[in-house]
């Protein structure tokens, strides 16, 4: 639980200090560092810090100041509080962010967080979304992710064509991906030959961003490369290879 509080925001010292308050029902800061088990001297500013946070109250119980923690409902509050003050600032820093004169246009991951991220960012797309990729390769770093992502496209609507190898598993991870009685109107995948057609990296065609994604598991990393003139090309190029794939598509 210590993980999960210090994700929130806290440090790992006022982690234990609010659950140590929350277990006690509320006491005085000697009761709370003991029960803690954090330096007594530092116990009371990480208290105040907590308070300010608004994870506690305090009162004077007698000539002693008496701290309670506040219900564990004050957490998910606080964290939605957070969330729709970032969602007011989202505007105001695009506005910033067009102003620039020279901004970036690649932005680089690594890792699977940061490959989720690549991700999480083409599920905001409010266009068709067109890709190569290798079911395989991506069934072999993330599969239990790219289920949810799935679900999460066919729930956005998302319309989506895919060109794939037609490896020995594909089939099945089409069916393990996504979910059952899919409308195949909203997403299309050609299985190509795997020996003439292999792809070792997913390449997305969305909006005005290409992203390209390592499948190789000791090289997870991604890019995403914001370019209205690269986007076009590569949906250009994209569509000639649809055509194409007729022609090769597994059978």
């Amino acid at each position: 639980m210590l993980a999960e509080l210090t994700q929130l925001g806290l440090s790992q010292e006022e982690a234990k200090v609010y659950l140590a308050t929350l277990e006690l029902g509320g006491s005085y800061a000697s009761n709370i560092a003991r029960k803690a088990g954090v330096n007594r001297a530092t116990c009371y500013h990480t208290l105040n810090n907590l308070k300010s946070k608004g994870f506690l109250n305090s009162f004077n119980k007698g000539k002693v100041l008496w701290f309670n923690a506040e219900p564990p409902q004050v957490i998910a509050n606080i964290q939605e509080e957070k969330l729709e003050k970032a969602k007011e600032l989202i505007p105001q820093l695009l506005s910033i962010s067009n102003t620039l004169a020279f901004k970036p246009k690649i932005r680089f991951y690594e890792g699977i967080e940061g490959v989720k991220t690549i991700f999480e960012d083409i599920l905001n797309t409010k266009e068709e979304l067109l890709g190569y990729t290798n079911l395989n390769g991506l069934g072999n770093i993330m599969s239990d992710y790219f289920k949810k992502f799935c679900e999460k496209k066919i729930k956005n609507k998302i319309k989506t064509r895919i060109i794939s190898p037609s490896t020995k598993d594909a089939t099945k991870l089409i069916k393990q991906f996504y979910p059952k009685d899919y409308d195949k109107n909203l997403v299309e995948i050609l299985l190509v030959n795997k020996d003439e057609f292999y792809f070792e990296n997913d390449i997305s065609i969305y909006e005005n961003k290409v992203a390209v994604v390592s499948l190789n598991p000791d090289e997870v990393i991604g890019l995403i490369i914001e370019s209205p003139t690269l986007a076009k090309s590569m949906r250009s190029i994209f569509n000639l290879a649809w055509l194409g794939a007729t022609a090769f598509v597994a059978r």
